[in-house]
């Protein structure tokens, strides 16, 4: 199955990545989970929407001197040069605790109660003649002593438009009014937290990855990143937060300037993705932040305001995208892959949500203009992981192989002891390492009398007398994991770098271990050996072949002293 070109230099391992997709599976099942419960929630069950008050009806409307009283409010009213004012009674049930909440929508606000200024919002910024106009949450504490009074709401537009937007108006206590906005907002909340906390889950490991390997992933910092950017754009959009923190200067700073950063991010990401079309993907990043620098700069001068520039940046983001799509469809068209139809559908699919969103804010001017952005990523990464998943299952079939093929290469079939090949890489590696030695001892073994058991009882009997004899061999040399290696034939080698042994201390444990194999069917199991040991050795493959060269010299004279002894045993048995 062929694969989209994607980056295998990565320094997390294949464990890593598998922990990082239970955990995002993980997150898109709680924002679906949460999302689902609020959707049905929020058109069956209203208990705290129920206790708050809509100011929907008895209002008029006072333009150019002309007042026209109003059966219900309505969406949005002709603009005119003066703007235009609501007006109406206060509700009599009033108490201490009681507010009055509404969008401005974009617009200039100011609230008088019996004539008096309660509440102004004109997007200036303090100290300064510039302005920065958004969409917020005009919050009015009213009285006990409001009852009855009238309230005057004037609305202006801070630039020239057809309309005048008319916002619903809600009124009730500060707890009902921020229960209700927080049951609202639970998917944008869901949504935020999800991506901070793994925002700083990838900051996290991309600082571990640089300290302990010296790696520089880039795709984990900038996939945190754009996680971080998406959630600071969607939170403060959340009516709740307007509520809670009731800095509207802030909000709108953070809000302008996260969606403004998403069409830079967002190329840096698929070029840490894949290898192709790394320059075009250049290109769409710097154009972005070309776009963020020239927009602060205007507004920073006093020129326009960000709001005024929004259209530029909404269509920048949409272009970019598409350009996105464009350079998946010609992966798809050349590789004709899975992996590379699924990055295509997924850019796709995360498109044709942008594509709702825009429209949503442009045509409804919502307070939460991240509604559909929220869905697009969480769709996106659904189609990324499904995606990873079927990869995933690749990198498990290629490991579980590549696992077979080393056991199959590095270790002795019969005796599941490493042989003569990974004894040659262990040296190789500890010589690279310039690994010195407290204590060197090598052991070379040989099988006694495997040739007679092999002619006698087959090669059977001979293989189950080399499966006995590896077993003594690694009880007798415990000290040290994987030090013991099946050179071939009946000879075996121990390689030990911390422990000190001499050849009269090689030989009692052998036979110490061998000794329950004396009634082996096919007779007893001995083992002949020599040493050869050394004090602070650098460790080199000449080396090692001296000591075993000087240990097989050893092993060869205990070998001819056990044939010799055993030949006087049959003589003297004969004698008898």
């Amino acid at each position: 199955m062929k694969c989209i070109r994607i980056k295998e230099n990565l320094p997390m391992n294949r464990k890593k990545l598998l922990h990082i997709f239970y955990m995002l599976a993980t997150a898109v099942l709680i924002f679906v989970c949460v999302d689902a419960v609020g959707f049905f929630q929020y058109g069956a069950s209203r208990p705290q929407q129920e206790k708050l008050v809509k100011l929907n009806e008895g209002w008029v409307i006072k333009q150019s001197e002309a007042t026209n009283p109003l059966a219900k409010l309505p969406n949005a009213f002709k603009d005119t040069a003066e703007g235009g004012v609501l007006f109406r009674q206060l509700p009599t049930n009033l108490t201490s605790d009681t507010i009055l909440a509404f969008q401005n929508q974009f617009q200039d606000v100011e609230v008088k109660i019996d004539g008096k200024q309660r509440y102004s919002y004109s997007g200036l910024l303090p100290n300064s003649l510039r302005r920065m106009n958004s969409n917020v949450l005009c919050i009015i504490h009213l009285e006990e002593k409001d009852r009855g009074k009238s309230i005057e709401v004037f609305f202006h537009s801070p630039w020239k438009q057809a309309s005048l937007f008319v916002p619903e108006f809600l009124i009730g206590t500060e707890t009902e009014m921020l229960l209700e906005f927080f049951r609202m907002d639970v998917s944008s909340l869901v949504f935020s937290g999800i991506m901070i906390l793994f925002a700083i889950l990838f900051f996290a490991m991309f600082i571990r990855e640089r300290i302990d390997n010296g790696e520089n992933c880039g795709i984990l910092a900038h996939t945190a990143i754009l996680m971080a950017l998406s959630s600071i754009w969607s939170v403060t959009n959340a009516a709740v937060v307007h509520m809670c923190v009731q800095n509207e200067i802030i909000l709108a700073y953070l809000s302008y300037n996260s969606f403004m950063l998403l069409p830079i991010a967002i190329p840096i990401f698929y070029a840490d993705v894949l290898e192709r079309h790394k320059r075009a993907l250049q290109y769409l990043a710097g154009i972005a932040a070309f776009n963020f620098m020239l927009q602060n700069s205007l507004n920073l001068l006093g020129k326009v305001q960000y709001l005024q520039m929004m259209p530029i940046t909404y269509s920048l983001f949409f272009f970019s995208i598409l350009a996105l799509i464009g350079i998946s469809v010609r992966e798809f068209t050349t590789r004709k892959s899975y992996f590379s139809a699924g990055f295509l559908i997924a850019t796709i699919v995360f498109w044709g949500f942008y594509i709702l969103d825009a429209f949503h804010f442009f045509y409804n001017t919502p307070l939460d203009n991240a509604k559909f952005y929220r869905y697009g990523v969480f769709a996106f990464i659904v189609i990324i992981l499904w995606i990873c998943g079927k990869r995933m299952l690749c990198y498990v079939e290629v490991e579980v192989e590549n696992r077979v093929y080393k056991e199959l290469a590095f270790r002795d079939v019969l005796t599941h002891l490493p042989n003569r090949v990974a004894l040659e890489k262990r040296i190789e590696s500890l010589e690279k390492k310039e690994k010195v030695c407290n204590f060197l001892t090598v052991i070379l073994m040989d099988v006694n009398g495997l040739k007679p058991v092999n002619d006698k009882s087959g090669h059977g009997a001979g293989d189950r007398l080399l499966c006995e004899a590896a077993k003594s061999i690694k009880e007798a040399f415990p000290e040290e994991k994987d030090a013991w290696y099946r050179l071939g034939g009946d000879e075996f080698v121990v390689l030990m770098t911390e422990t000190e042994l001499n050849n009269e201390e090689c030989q009692q444990r052998l036979l110490k271990t061998t000794e329950k194999w004396k009634n082996f069917e096919h007779g007893p199991v001995s083992i002949s050996c020599g040493s050869k040991s050394g004090k602070d050795v650098k460790l080199t493959k000449e080396v090692v072949q001296q000591f075993m060269h000087e240990a097989d010299q050893m092993m060869y004279k205990n070998k001819i002293q056990y044939y010799q002894k055993k030949l006087m045993k049959r003589n003297s048995q004969e004698t008898v």
